[in-house]
């Protein structure tokens, strides 16, 4: 019963988390970028210095049931969802997200890095979300084909038309042409 509860409770609370993540992405008129997380739970196993508490709790987090939502939600609005390889993801939170220098970690600070040469402090998270962001847009720029001029004129022009285009065979059985009186 209890379990029941939690498993209710953690469905509810995803499910809100991926609907506001894709309603951002609606709004912003941005493609969703993942990440690969196979393996992720083996960072989570006996013998990795972490209490036995807390290994349970990160191992009871749905993983990849919050990636399958936020890719089932962002396709059925029309977004485009992008999941880059372990090699694209290698070492996104290295690089200043401003400058690109390599940044450096912060003794006290263990969760935070800094830039020597922007002088800016960061969550490492933080970093690796932006970095990862910038990865998957210049994948979505190599994908889409070039934007010729006459493209863009032409639809221009269609949306000043006020009258519809008609497509033979779509909007109208056949095509007839206007008779000389």
């Amino acid at each position: 019963r209890y379990g029941e509860r939690r498993t209710a409770r953690t469905g509810h609370l995803l499910h809100s988390a991926t609907k506001s993540i894709v309603a951002v992405a609606v709004e912003r008129r941005e493609a969703i970028v993942l990440e690969n997380i196979e393996g992720i739970r083996s960072l989570y196993r006996k013998g990795n210095g972490q209490g036995r508490k807390y290994r349970g709790r990160m191992n009871r987090w749905s993983f990849g049931e919050a990636q399958r939502q936020i890719e089932y939600k962002a396709r059925w609005v029309g977004l485009r969802v992008v999941r880059l390889s372990r090699r694209e993801t290698r070492g996104s939170s290295l690089s200043c997200p401003r400058c690109g220098e390599r940044l450096q970690s912060d003794k006290r600070l263990v969760r935070k890095l800094w830039c020597g040469k922007c002088r800016i402090v960061m969550d490492r998270d933080t970093v690796a979300a932006v970095n990862l962001s910038r990865r998957g847009r210049v994948r979505v720029a190599r994908s889409r084909p070039p934007i010729i001029e006459t493209q863009g004129r032409a639809v221009e022009a269609v949306r000043g038309n006020p009258t519809p285009t008609v497509i033979p065979e779509v909007n109208a059985p056949k095509l007839t042409q206007p008779t000389k009186s």
